[in-house]
């Protein structure tokens, strides 16, 4: 179980944060700044195109359906490669946090990173009094509470 790379997105696709993990043997290539912009920016479009193309009977069978509080009601879920998974989880204020992770990431275990990485972004940066809507997240504490909880699931 690896997560190769965390992208964290704003409601309106700017790029918040970025970090990508050493893992050996990653199939995620390191890409420059420009690059990371536009993976953001595309998969903030496509999650909002995926949303807008939700069947009406898909929206219905979700409100009756079992699924995880936590997961998106419409719009893009997971999209499965050959060697990685893009994982996408929405908050209800439109807050994105994509993983891509190793294809043997259970869904269980991703939902509860999904869940810890939105609760450290809700403590460490959104409480900060130094921290202004829609920046780049720039803040230690928080860069060290994501290195660790992602080092335990990459085993």
């Amino acid at each position: 179980m690896s997560v190769y790379s965390l992208y964290v997105i704003s409601k309106s696709g700017s790029l918040l944060y970025q970090k990508d993990f050493r893992v050996p043997n990653s199939p995620v290539a390191k890409q420059n700044s420009n690059d990371y912009l536009v993976i953001a920016s595309t998969l903030h479009g496509v999650h909002a195109i995926a949303s807008k193309l939700t069947p009406k009977e898909a929206m219905n069978n979700y409100e009756k359906s079992r699924l995880p509080t936590n997961s998106n009601k419409y719009g893009l879920h997971c999209i499965t490669t050959e060697l990685f998974n893009v994982c996408v989880f929405q908050s209800a204020t439109g807050l994105k946090i994509i993983l891509m992770t190793s294809k043997d990431l259970s869904e269980s275990k991703l939902l509860q990173l999904q869940d810890k990485l939105y609760e450290y972004y809700t403590d460490y940066v959104l409480k900060s009094p130094f921290y202004r809507l829609e920046m780049p997240i720039r803040m230690k504490s928080f860069d060290d509470k994501v290195l660790s909880v992602v080092t335990s699931y990459n085993v």
